[in-house]
């Protein structure tokens, strides 16, 4: 289990490494509520390297960020960085499922 905005850059290492990740999803504590409140939302991508404007074009400012994707299409980015040129970074995991159900 990893903390998303403490561990979005390292998530690099697994790009090139030897590690293998298998299964991935976001458990949401909704600001540490009892258990019973918790959700867990299984992950469709996980993309790293990604550049976006801050606040999703708002800003000025361009970021690289960790983009997840869940099942159900939300994208969750966790800036970790600042960029100086756009990219579509690097697709550290996708899951595996029926072409209908894909991301």
């Amino acid at each position: 289990m990893l903390d998303l905005p403490e561990t979005a850059a390292t998530l690099e290492q697994f790009i090139e490494g030897a590690v293998v990740l298998r299964d991935a999803a976001i458990l949401s504590t909704r600001l540490a509520r009892e258990v019973e409140q918790w959700t867990l939302e299984p992950l469709c991508e996980i993309r790293v390297g990604v550049t976006e404007y801050e606040h999703r074009g708002t800003g000025k400012q361009l970021l690289t960020v960790t983009r997840f994707t869940t099942a159900a299409g939300r994208t969750l980015s966790v800036p970790y960085a600042l960029a100086a040129k756009p990219a579509r970074g690097r697709r550290l995991w996708r899951a595996k499922a029926p072409p209908a159900a894909r991301c």
